[in-house]
């Protein structure tokens, strides 16, 4: 983990033009990266490599890093945004050499076979008006991934309870609510954010489903 902390480092500083940096990139410049960052390195250091991976919202390519970093063959993500995939795909591909990983589009466009799904550190709300519209564009997500065995979700949680324009209360999930999207066999959780401590409260799902 140091080595590739290192490198990110390193890149976000030196190589991510001054028009890209957003908060995101400034958290990968300190020595002590996100909790979900380690979280998430953590739980796929112990997976098989050869196994299909989708992310969803690969931001700046900070996670699909640990990705390739870490050895998997077959990575697919998804980032809507095409500033963001533009400094992503440079990224990965100055310290991976690795080309193709990276796709500028919103997702779904169209159907994955996929053995582990990601969605850390972004909140896809678009067209969601409550809190069962919400969960059904994330089970929409699931199923459009193929129903992985996997899924890796960070949500913001319930305990969050102040007034946020950026995160309405629909978008704010229980494990129970976690329950009611996914056909779980086995549920992992850790909190990554903390109110007042962070602007939010958040945790990462690791979830092992049914499928």
């Amino acid at each position: 983990m140091e080595t590739l902390h290192n490198l990110l480092v390193e890149y976000n500083i030196n190589s991510i033009p001054a028009k890209y940096q957003r908060s995101w990139s400034i958290m990968f410049q300190e020595k002590r990266f996100p909790t979900y960052w380690e979280t998430v390195y953590n739980i796929l250091h112990k997976m098989d490599k050869s196994l299909s991976v989708l992310e969803i919202g690969a931001g700046q390519g900070d996670v699909t890093s640990i990705l390739c970093y870490l050895g998997f063959t077959k990575i697919t993500s998804y980032e809507r945004d095409k500033e963001m995939a533009k400094v992503a795909i440079s990224k990965i591909q100055s310290l991976f050499q690795r080309t193709n990983v990276i796709i500028n589009a919103d997702f779904p466009n169209s159907r994955h076979t996929s053995d582990v799904l990601v969605i850390v550190n972004c909140v896809y709300a678009d067209g969601a008006t409550n809190k069962l519209e919400y969960k059904d564009k994330l089970k929409s997500f699931y199923e459009y991934a193929g129903f992985p065995k996997t899924v890796l979700l960070e949500v913001i949680d319930t305990s969050y309870i102040q007034p946020n324009p950026d995160f309405p209360y629909f978008v704010r999930l229980s494990q129970e609510d976690i329950y009611d999207i996914f056909p779980i066999e086995s549920i992992e959780s850790y909190e990554t954010y903390h109110y007042p401590i962070n602007k939010t409260t958040k945790f990462l799902y690791h979830i092992r489903t049914r499928q």
